[in-house]
């Protein structure tokens, strides 16, 4: 009985380890490219798995929008920049595949990085993230791309935006052949800050929380939980990721400096992402705003705290919530989840089984491998993620 307790115990530490799909020739690459966040590299190694056309072949950057077009992917109907909101960068993209029924299931994707919907940082990256879109088109579901931006400085600015485009979206998939009582939202990176604000604050939208399902992808969706990672060398090359003598983004293909996003006006590091440190919460920006926690400003008064954190809301919200990281990711030891991630399982287990989040270690991924190998043959993270969306009602 002890035994078998112990095994159930360590299982649940682990996660579920999603069954090695990558490519061998690919995995080889990314283990080159170490455990860094390097988009351009893993967008070179991917783009040969997408169609030849992509989003600028139709719709070059200077061209005039709307645009009248032939279809950029035959049979998927995509309707670019709809706006759900005051801001002009509220606009997401829908697709929509041209063969079947009405009440589709509907995958929300939310990027990390700068926010961008279409990463263009180099010619590679302008297949991403419409293989998204595709994807969920091609399992009869509806695929909507949002773009993020930065906020006014509130530090809810991330969730409320998010709210914005749900409510829209809720009001408004039936024109789409979606239906509004099956949307799941999914979040990667810095990303998973924003969507963390929205799941764990309902009473802070007009609406409350609409989705059925949440996935936080290589991010932390509740700053403040948990501690340091597992200790123990990673797959990342010398000096194991981040440290001396690791690789730099562009190196492995050649690039210089080709990784670098912007938000609100600065360098913010490669796709804005934050990795598990030791006795940290990384992984993703948390709530935003100046005085956001950990980044910068006066202290948090403990009202403050207790008003930002998205702890009690996780644990009240029935939506369901699926946690999941790369092997490859920044900061992930022997494919062990982050101590945060763990403490973040557990806290909600501790409510009742339905609340128990899925974990999943992503073998053999990257950070930006795990998104841009939706809608290859590579199907690590599609399969599970399509499971959790049939399941999210």
């Amino acid at each position: 009985m002890r035994y078998a307790l112990l095994l159930a115990v360590g299982l649940a530490a682990a996660g579920a380890t999603a069954t090695a799909q990558v490519p061998a020739n690919i995995e080889a690459e990314l283990l080159k490219i170490g455990q860094i966040v390097d988009p351009a590299c893993t967008a070179k190694l991917y783009r040969p798995l997408m169609p030849a056309s992509d989003f600028n072949t139709y719709w070059p950057p200077d061209a005039p929008s709307p645009k009248s077009l032939a279809p950029l992917y035959p049979g998927v109907k995509i309707v670019r920049d709809q706006a759900f909101g005051p801001n002009p960068k509220d606009v997401l993209d829908i697709f929509v595949g041209e063969k079947g029924g009405d009440k589709r299931p509907v995958v929300i994707y939310v990027p990390g990085g700068a926010g961008n919907k279409i990463e263009q940082q180099a010619r590679e990256a302008n297949a991403f993230y419409d293989n998204i879109g595709r994807w969920a088109t091609k399992n009869g579901m509806v695929g909507v791309l949002v773009q993020r931006h930065p906020g006014s400085g509130n530090w809810d600015d991330g969730g409320r935006d998010l709210s914005l485009a749900v409510d829209w979206l809720h009001d408004n998939l039936e024109r789409y052949s979606g239906d509004p009582n099956r949307m799941v939202i999914w979040a990667h990176s810095a990303g998973n800050g924003p969507l963390g604000v929205y799941i764990g604050h309902p009473e802070r939208w007009k609406n409350g929380v609409q989705v059925k399902g949440a996935i936080f992808m290589s991010g932390n969706a509740v700053p403040g939980v948990g501690g340091a990672p597992g200790g123990g060398a990673g797959r990342g090359g010398p000096g194991g990721p981040g440290g001396a003598g690791a690789a730099q983004p562009g190196v492995a293909c050649g690039l210089t400096g080709a990784s670098m996003t912007s938000a609100a006006g600065r360098i913010s590091g490669p796709s804005g992402f934050e990795a598990p440190a030791p006795g940290g919460q990384g992984g993703g920006r948390g709530p935003g705003g100046p005085g956001g926690p950990g980044r910068g400003g006066p202290p948090l008064t403990p009202e403050q705290q207790a008003e930002r954190d998205n702890l009690p809301g996780f644990k009240k919200s029935n939506v369901k919530i699926a946690l999941a990281w790369a092997e490859l990711d920044p900061g992930i030891m022997n494919a062990q989840m982050p101590a945060n991630t763990v403490a973040l399982h557990d806290g909600m287990c501790a409510v009742g089984k339905d609340h128990c989040p899925a974990m999943w270690m992503l073998k053999g991924e990257s950070h930006m491998s795990e998104v841009f190998s939706i809608d290859t043959a590579d199907k690590t993270v599609s399969g599970p993620v399509l499971e959790f969306v049939k399941k999210a009602k």
